[in-house]
């Protein structure tokens, strides 16, 4: 095919996935507002008959099933018939929270407060919300207030106890929890808060705000090192949810690569995956695709992955896939795959996480790697910040070094201890700090060496948008072969 016909081609392909892009948000609201009027519907004809006692049932019962964008059709279009009504009003708020949409909690607890300001279930709701958006003095305010009225009120003390906890207060939480253990000996509850504030663990109430099930993301990588290559990397990622335990992940990318003495290689992969959670505890993926390089050749692409949870806090899994090797554009050249097994182990009692890796794997230029990679790292938990630190090991050997720019010396080793910081001052923003600084051997007989790493993650989340910046600076053996190397990424998503 003549160039400016590919180049078209490819035009061609951009166009539609931008136009995807563009109306999937359109999609979404078209398919939301014709649910919402069929929602309306079935409402407006159970009303008059049944009142709300059915409509209430039937929105709970969405909500244990976590189908919160269903309850919340259900109870907005009730809603349109009764506007003033405190129930309906009360289980949206509740709805709302759930699905982390506080502002829209809050206005309705405070109206149903303006008409009925002693509601004691609309002020408990409003100062869980408060607390969640981290105005923890209002949230005291409205729990005090409760508990001068009714000692007695158990879920007040829960919640103010848990407040002071997140305060990093704990002389005043543990007073709460153990005025409130006078009246309610046998709550669960309390007694875990002051079993924490004994043990010096902070942080009180946390919530899990459900994903939304379905999501589309966009990023771009670039990485650049000392041997003079450059790389980026485009990354579109469709994920839907199926079915209850079935999801589908499509990806398309494209990879743009060159360095001083080889030209410009352009590559495109394409794969489609399927993970099925038939149980709780065991998940199976399986997935497909193909990379074409940029003289037209094509190679298939496949994993089939199989993770289970043994036990409480063990997980373990295999794959058996065929996957790309092209770190550079000399590798690109000799359009290279590895096919192989790999292992994978993780064990995380409390405050740590243990994580084990090894594959072998089968090289199309007749290389045979085997890699190891174990990692140890405990937690530190402050109320805003979480502190690691830990240790980190990894072995690459190869059993011939074919210098096609992949990595691929005999025998690689490093040991290098890890001190990380994340920081969450609120719900939209979270960063990450973390620092690696060891020692590597590169080769069998080859003294061991400084390596160190320093990256930065940068994530924000808006409503159904999220957006990340990660960037890494090493200072070891890379993929390439190159002992320095910079690379950063940006990532956009948007969940429905």
């Amino acid at each position: 095919m003549p160039p400016s016909e590919v180049r078209r081609a490819r035009s061609r392909r951009r166009l539609a996935w931008l136009l995807l892009v563009a109306f999937l948000p359109s999609l979404q609201g078209w398919g939301q507002s014709t649910a919402a009027e069929g929602a309306k519907a079935q409402v407006a004809a159970e009303t008059p008959a049944d009142g709300h006692g059915k409509v209430l049932a039937r929105a709970q019962s969405a909500e244990l099933e976590r189908r919160y964008a269903e309850a919340i059709r259900i109870l907005r279009a009730a809603l349109v018939h009764d506007p003033g009504d405190t129930g309906l009003q009360l289980e949206l708020g509740r709805a709302y929270l759930a699905t982390g949409q506080d502002a829209k909690a809050q206005r309705l607890l405070r109206e149903i407060l303006k008409r009925e300001p002693d509601h004691r279930a609309a002020q408990l709701e409003l100062g869980r919300t408060l607390a969640y958006r981290q105005r923890y003095d209002d949230s005291d305010e409205i729990y005090r207030h409760l508990l001068a009225v009714n000692p007695a009120d158990e879920a007040a003390a829960i919640g103010l106890t848990s407040n002071l906890m997140h305060e990093g207060r704990p002389d005043q939480a543990s007073t709460v929890a153990t005025a409130a253990l006078v009246h309610h000996p046998n709550s669960l509850r309390l007694m875990e808060f002051k079993d924490r504030i004994a043990k010096g663990l902070l942080g009180g109430n946390e919530r899990a705000v459900p994903a939304p099930a379905n999501s589309f993301t966009t990023s771009v990588d670039f990485i650049d090192d000392s041997a003079g290559n450059h790389s980026w990397r485009g990354t579109e990622s469709l994920q839907l949810r199926l079915r209850p335990g079935l999801t589908s992940e499509l990806n398309l990318e494209q990879l743009f690569q060159h360095s001083l003495d080889d030209p410009l290689e352009v590559m495109e992969t394409f794969s489609e995956a399927l993970r099925w959670k038939p149980v709780e505890r065991l998940a199976v993926t399986a997935g497909g695709g193909a990379a074409r390089f940029d003289d037209g050749d094509v190679r298939a692409t496949y994993e089939a992955t199989l993770t289970g949870l043994l036990a409480p806090h063990v997980l373990a899994g295999a794959t058996f896939s065929r996957i790309l090797i092209a770190p550079d554009a000399e590798a690109a050249e000799h359009e290279l795959t590895a096919q192989g097994w790999e292992t994978f182990g993780a064990w995380t009692p409390d405050h740590w996480q243990i994580n084990v890796r090894g594959s072998r794997r089968h090289y199309t230029d007749g290389n045979v790697s085997n890699q190891e990679w174990a990692e140890a790292l405990h937690q530190w938990r402050t109320p805003k910040v979480v502190y690691t630190a830990g240790y980190r090991y990894r072995h690459y050997g190869f059993s011939m070094d074919a210098a096609r720019g992949y990595f691929s010396p005999d025998n690689y080793q490093s040991h290098q201890a890890v001190v990380s910081a994340a920081f969450r001052p609120n719900r939209h923003y979270r960063g990450e700090w973390t620092a690696r600084l060891g020692a590597e051997s590169i080769a069998s007989g080859v003294d061991f060496q400084s390596a160190w790493e320093l990256s930065t993650r940068q994530h924000l989340t808006l409503g159904h948008w999220d957006v990340g910046l990660d960037y890494s600076h090493y200072h070891m053996a890379q993929a390439t072969g190159a002992f320095r190397a910079d690379a950063a990424r940006f990532e956009f998503a948007y969940h429905f």
